[in-house]
């Protein structure tokens, strides 16, 4: 009987085990997805491709602007950038850590950047450095935007 029970007790932690292994590996590979998320984020910016940039959004996102009311819904997000798309050479590059944590089919990510614009007829630049929090939601497809 007592054999039995370490046997059993010995089961139960390799399949607890394994189960952490796994999550933690799926963990992983989240923190990876959403990291490449931003890396496309910078790309499409830095490209001028706002059709790209968008697909990186929910329809239902929520863009909040220090100082303005908050832009709900992918459309009137476009609308908010197209102008600046439109208008300006856009150079965007994530530097220093960026911090993501998952949580089931949410995480939340932040971390800084720095954000170089000049307009296209020509003119100085403008450059600022920024910071963001941002919540990602995985998608049916089991990508993240």
């Amino acid at each position: 009987m007592y054999k039995i029970t370490i046997k059993i007790i010995v089961a139960v932690l390799v399949i607890l085990l394994f189960a952490i292994g796994c999550q933690k590996q799926d963990i992983e590979a989240d923190i990876a997805a959403i990291n490449e998320l931003y890396d496309q984020y910078c790309i499409m910016a830095n490209a001028g491709d706002i059709d790209g940039f968008m697909s990186l959004w929910t329809d239902d996102a929520i863009r909040m602007e220090p100082d303005r009311t908050s832009i709900v819904g992918k459309e009137n997000i476009q609308a908010f950038f197209a102008p600046q798309f439109e208008l300006f050479n856009i150079n965007v590059a994530i530097y220093g850590d960026t911090e993501v944590q998952v949580f089931g089919d949410l995480s939340y990510s932040r971390g800084t950047y720095t954000l170089s614009i000049t307009p296209k007829q020509g003119g100085p630049t403008t450059t600022l450095d920024g910071k963001w929090l941002d919540v990602e939601k995985r998608q049916a497809d089991g990508s993240w935007k």
